[in-house]
């Protein structure tokens, strides 16, 4: 078997899928913050806090996610993320201060920190264990790609509709995969 054959899978590949729905939220994050904070007239040591604040976010909330993890599926920990994301993404162009573009910022790092750890546990759940180094390979593939095509894709529309349709297409965007996480479910033990 192949390394495409797993992409025939559908549980990996609404995973896949999951996945870069939500890299694709962390690197428009990145990405957008500096433009909007730069709109917004906030100093770039804030603009930097404002980032800081989710990398924060999303390094402290991998601490206590195995307390998290083994009371909830992971299924339902993604789809919350990414529930909390589309909302987060639809009000965060609405903050006018620093102080609330920094706590939009902080629980999307919450929201997002969850879904790495999430999304491997899945993916070694629900992928033939020979298959692991592919799987991950895969994973990877999409990350990439998106970390290059997102940006440029986001940037562009923001120099045509504004940076705050950014945020709102991202939201957009992001909604469906809640209940394709919902459907990604390991395989029953026998």
């Amino acid at each position: 078997s192949t390394a495409w054959s797993l992409v025939r899978e559908p549980g990996f590949r609404r995973l896949l899928i999951i996945n870069w729905l939500m890299a694709s939220c962390w690197d428009v994050h990145t990405f957008v913050v500096p433009v909007i904070g730069h709109e917004r007239e906030l100093s770039a040591s804030t603009i930097g806090s404002l980032l800081g604040a989710f990398s924060v976010a999303a390094m402290a909330v991998r601490i206590v996610l195995p307390m998290v993890a083994g009371r909830v599926t992971e299924a339902v920990v993604i789809a919350l993320a990414m529930a909390s994301s589309a909302i987060l993404f639809g009000i965060y162009p609405l903050m006018q201060t620093a102080l609330g573009m920094g706590i939009c910022s902080f629980i999307l790092g919450v929201a997002l920190g969850t879904i790495q750890p999430m999304v491997m546990s899945l993916l070694h759940q629900i992928t033939p264990e020979h298959q692991h180094g592919e799987a991950l390979g895969l994973r990877l593939i999409a990350i990439n790609a998106s970390s290059v095509l997102m940006p440029l894709l986001f940037g562009a529309a923001g120099a045509a509709v504004g940076v705050s349709a950014v945020f709102w297409a991202v939201g957009i965007m992001v909604t469906p995969g809640i209940r394709l996480a919902l459907r990604v479910k390991p395989p029953q033990s026998s």
